[in-house]
């Protein structure tokens, strides 16, 4: 059984180079390459069995991605994504996401995910799957909050300052400071920005 494969990525010489890594594969067929600029629906038309993609071209997949497809994806990640990655991957899966290849797998590894994926397998290596379960045992702790802290979350994942937040909540600026400390250390972040990204994941449609 031939395996079609359409590979994306944000560098086109890139997806050349994973081409030429497939010539010799008897039991794979490139179906096609592109590039931002092509609709999924239309990448669908060539009926890949796989969806070789690295994460900058997976972000542009429209949210209505048809669930009911046969095609698999994996992705290919680097180790500027990774750690951001490695918190998505539940949400991944449910997307179509299949495997993820680590920043250091070769050749060799990337043949081998590949039948994996199309036998309807998930590949994820032992790293990332540790780390899975300890972000997801961490969302745990992270929900957490008192009252007042969940108010403060949600008045600055509004675009509420500290001035703004005493004034609204009848408190001084300095418990607000206090407050924002310990949610941050609650919730393992270390700014506002990266507190609205976890919230939003953490508690969708509550705050």
């Amino acid at each position: 059984m031939t395996i079609r494969i359409a590979i994306g990525c944000h560098s086109y010489l890139l997806a050349e180079g994973i081409k030429r890594l497939f010539k010799e594969e008897d039991a794979v067929d490139i179906v096609g390459i592109f590039d931002e600029a092509i609709d999924i629906r239309e990448i669908l038309k060539l009926n890949p069995d796989i969806i070789l993609t690295d994460f900058k071209i997976f972000r542009a997949f429209p949210d209505d991605f048809p669930r009911d497809t046969r095609v698999k994806i994996l992705l290919v990640s680097d180790r500027a994504w990774l750690s951001e990655s490695e918190r998505q991957i539940p949400e991944l899966l449910l997307r179509g996401v299949y495997g993820i290849l680590a920043p250091d797998a070769d050749s060799e590894t990337l043949r081998k995910a590949v039948k994996v994926v199309y036998s309807g397998e998930l590949w994820l290596d032992r790293k990332l799957i540790r780390d899975v379960l300890y972000n997801m045992s961490h969302l745990e702790k992270k929900v957490d909050l008192t009252r007042k802290e969940k108010e403060i979350v949600s008045l600055i994942c509004n675009g509420y300052r500290n001035k703004e937040i005493a004034q609204k909540l009848d408190i001084t600026e300095q418990t607000v400071k206090s407050h924002c400390n310990r949610i941050f250390k609650k919730v393992g972040v270390s700014d506002r920005l990266q507190l609205a990204l976890y919230t939003h994941k953490i508690w969708p449609g509550h705050i």
